[in-house]
């Protein structure tokens, strides 16, 4: 049910989280935009959930989207655990302590996740360069509210950005700060400034890098992303100039040509860009539109819900083959232990799904369900039980299309019902996918455009429609920059133009969820995608 990128990277790994915390240290926030689950003071936890609805606002200011008009569905909103320390963020995402990861961020119709720690690392005895290091590293909110703009743009200004132009404005947010009643924006990132000061001023290696990056690429991206993102909207004379660029792209200028049609002599660009680097960092400072602090509502978490706090976390990141079976006797004692609890028959109703034990899965679906008919979570792995059975046994599709469409009744603008509907008609080859169907992946797509799963899937329907000029505004971003795999889907459309059309169906097709591929399945089929690549001279690394 979720991404599984992450997952890949923890294959027989156990992870070592830190022990779960007595009920009184857990607490959840909940606010207009984003439910917090934070092992904190009671405090804490309401400051920081307001900080981040203070990020959405700023977001919103910054991007003329105005204030929140309830459009976006309950289920739109981010879901924070805040836990631990850095080393615990390294271990939960690759297995390893000292990854150097410090929070990660999961955008996906079924419920966005993020997960960043309460602290950095605590280390005793630290000589003076360890402390300067330590100020230089990317401090654990800032990779979150980076994250957090990445999920903003899809929901309110999606546009196939420019890797360097969407890292270097996410990085422009990323060290946000908030005084009493205003934000100041545009402070250098410190954890960006030794890139900014070593690394040249190159603009046609940050506007078309190399297909093979190097250290300078990603210093460009990142550091140099930030320094021409905040170029772009926080000088006067040159807003406006980014939409211009993203125009002339989608009237077919490359890159460079779109670039000096925008910007206009790039030696002039490469030169104030030059002195803002070497200058004072310009700052702007903004009232807060709503000077009260954001309303959040507190919880304290009761014995079961801390209990099944370890589990939930774990599943929620996305687990591999062998972890999801690790999981299953935890779940089952927590059941056990907690039987009438809907918080531990949820999270073990998604241990039992990873394990894909389908029939358990879909007993405590039920049985969460009795607890609170209003469950859509719950209705939500009731029907994917079917849908994930119909690999095998295709008439389960149609259990699983009226367990959706009563998923969708409960909530009726939460994405993944909508999109596991429209699934129940792609995936039955003797059914006529209906009028119903397509509007409700069109629907899914506009509440979650951030999910890649759903944004494929239109793209996919849009090609069968014959609605290529749209497919390939909504599959932009699959085509951007100089990888394999975005210059093969740019021959596939334009031989799908060519009317040479199974080629990008087929590459386009979603996936059957219910499909298991081992380690050895998943690097065949990878093969083949690259050697596709190379049959169209794609630059592919071996």
């Amino acid at each position: 049910m979720k991404n599984r990128t992450l997952a890949a990277l923890t294959a027989l790994v156990t992870l070592s989280l830190a022990p779960a915390a007595h009920a009184t240290d857990w607490y959840r926030a909940e606010s207009q935009h984003f439910i917090v689950y934070s092992e904190d003071t009671e405090n804490e936890t309401r400051e920081f959930a307001q900080d981040l609805e203070r990020l959405d606002e700023v977001l919103r200011f910054m991007n003329g989207v105005g204030a929140d008009d309830g459009s976006l569905p309950p289920s739109a909103k981010v879901t924070v655990y805040r836990f631990g320390e850095t080393a615990d963020m390294s271990a939960l995402a690759a297995g390893n302590r000292n990854s150097g990861i410090g929070g990660f961020f999961i955008p996906r119709a079924h419920g966005s996740v993020a997960f960043v720690p309460r602290r950095r690392d605590r280390q005793r005895g630290r000589s003076a360069s360890e402390r300067i290091d330590e100020d230089m590293m990317l401090d654990p909110k800032a990779i979150l509210f980076h994250e957090y703009v990445h999920y903003f743009m899809f929901q309110h200004r999606d546009a196939p950005y420019p890797l360097w132009y969407s890292e270097g404005f996410a990085e422009l947010f990323s060290n946000l700060e908030f005084g009493d009643d205003y934000f100041v924006i545009g402070q250098v990132p410190p954890w960006r400034s030794a890139s900014l000061a070593t690394i040249s001023i190159d603009l046609p290696d940050t506007f078309d890098p190399p297909a093979r990056g190097t250290r300078e690429t990603v210093g460009r991206t990142y550091a140099h992303g930030w320094l021409i993102a905040s170029h772009l909207n926080l000088n006067p004379a040159r807003r406006g100039q980014m939409g211009a660029y993203m125009q002339a792209i989608s009237q077919g200028a490359t890159v460079m040509q779109a670039a000096e049609q925008a910007f206009g002599d790039l030696e002039v660009l490469r030169r104030e860009l030059e002195e803002f680097r070497r200058g004072r960092s310009r700052i702007l400072r903004v009232p807060y539109s709503v000077q009260a602090d954001p309303p959040v509502e507190m919880h304290r978490l009761t014995e079961d819900e801390v209990a099944r706090m370890d589990m939930m976390i774990r599943s929620e990141r996305g687990v591999d083959e062998a972890e999801a079976q690790r999981l299953v006797p935890q779940a089952r004692r927590l059941v056990e232990q907690y039987p009438q609890s809907e918080a531990v028959l949820l999270a073990a109703t998604e241990a039992e799904f990873d394990a894909r034990n389908y029939a358990e899965a879909e007993s405590l679906a039920q049985r969460a369900m009795t607890l609170d008919p209003e469950s859509t979570m719950a209705a939500i792995y009731y029907a994917e039980v079917p849908l994930r059975q119909s690999f095998e046994d295709p008439s389960r599709l149609a259990v699983a299309r009226s367990r959706f469409a009563a998923a969708n009744r409960m909530e009726n603008d939460h994405a993944f019902p909508l999109y596991g509907y429209y699934l129940t008609y792609l995936l039955d080859d003797g059914q006529e996918i209906p009028e119903t169907a397509r509007q409700a992946l069109e629907d899914a797509f506009a509440y979650a455009p951030f999910d890649q799963d759903v944004r494929r899937a239109l793209v996919h329907l849009l090609l069968l429609e014959d609605r290529a000029p749209e497919a390939r505004v909504v599959g932009a971003s699959y085509m951007l920059g100089n990888g394999p795999f975005a210059c093969l889907l740019r021959h596939e459309f334009d031989d799908f133009d060519a009317g040479n059309r199974e080629p990008l169906l087929t590459e386009l097709r979603p996936d059957h969820p219910g499909e298991y591929l081992d380690e050895d399945a998943r690097e065949a089929r990878q093969d083949e995608a690259k050697e596709r690549a190379r049959a169209y001279g794609c630059e592919v690394d071996d």
